[in-house]
């Protein structure tokens, strides 16, 4: 049974990178004429508020304290999606300034420290040595994407307490393409780690396996659901909660995500529950 109260009053700073991601909805209607390119009618727009405030959104909705350290720059995603599948034809990125304030704030005053770090720039050397130095509990995403492919992996971190990374991610940080997934955990030396598999479900390692499945196979938007996943079950990692547990909310909360456009919406405690109560 999992009592979302114990971590209620938990004082909870998320780090990492501004993200805005632009849905453009298109409708395609076929292929140039005079050029190999796909013709589409521009349609509707939806902006959301993504990267670490999409993720600082989930845990307000367990924690009582939630506060986000950014740097001033803001990557904007724009997407262009089949609005009738929801299928994603074409991505932009654009580094642009962010017109919000930096603050800096006490990381040792925090019962928890998330970081979501999706490698474009806030998460610095200086800046992951105070971390591992000042966290009295760090939880760590480092998120390959195709702006970041290869560089931007989980070993850089010298500490984190808990760990969740997408199997992709997992073993570019072990240079293991192939080895069976447990191996490949044990590569990475970290004591508490998940690896994401999406409808594979996902594994967990605190010096024994726990492997689960998929909660759900009907996908609308993946987007966020990692972020989800380590965002919802961070505050429970840092409450003792045992690698089982973790697992199973951290499945919930990714069938959650999976079945949400963008990040119209952010996973509380009602729809965890319900998914919880479906297993």
């Amino acid at each position: 049974m999992i009592e979302f109260d114990k971590v209620k009053d938990y004082r909870v700073l998320l780090v990492g990178d501004a993200i805005m991601d632009e849905y453009v909805y298109v409708a395609p209607i076929g292929k140039a004429i005079k050029e190999n390119a796909l013709s589409a009618l521009t349609g509707r727009r939806e902006v959301f508020k993504g990267g670490v405030w999409a993720a600082a959104a989930h845990v307000r909705n367990f924690c009582a304290q939630v506060d986000i350290f950014t740097r001033p720059n803001v990557m904007w995603n724009t997407r262009l999606v089949d609005e009738i599948y929801l299928r994603k034809l074409f991505v932009l990125h654009e580094l642009r300034p962010n017109d919000e304030t930096p603050q800096d704030w006490d990381i040792r005053s925090y019962d928890l420290v998330i970081v979501t770090d999706f490698g474009h720039g806030t998460l610095t050397q200086e800046l992951i040595a105070r971390l591992s130095k000042e966290a009295r509990f760090l939880a760590v995403n480092a998120q390959t994407n195709s702006t970041n492919y290869g560089f931007n992996l989980i070993t850089k971190y010298p500490r984190a307490d808990y760990v969740v990374i997408d199997e992709i991610e997992a073993r570019l940080a072990a240079h293991d393409k192939e080895s069976p997934i447990e191996d490949v955990i044990l590569k990475l030396s970290f004591k508490n780690i998940i690896v994401t598999m999406g409808t594979k479900g996902a594994v967990g390692f605190d010096g024994s396996f726990e492997r689960q499945s998929a909660l759900t196979d009907k996908v609308v938007d993946t987007i966020g659901a990692g972020d989800a996943f380590l965002c919802v079950t961070a505050p429970f990692a840092a409450a003792r909660y045992s690698m089982r547990e973790l697992v199973q909310i951290g499945n919930a909360a990714g069938a959650v995500k999976v079945g949400i456009v963008g990040h119209r919406k952010s996973v509380d405690r009602e729809m965890l529950r319900e998914a919880l109560g479906r297993e």
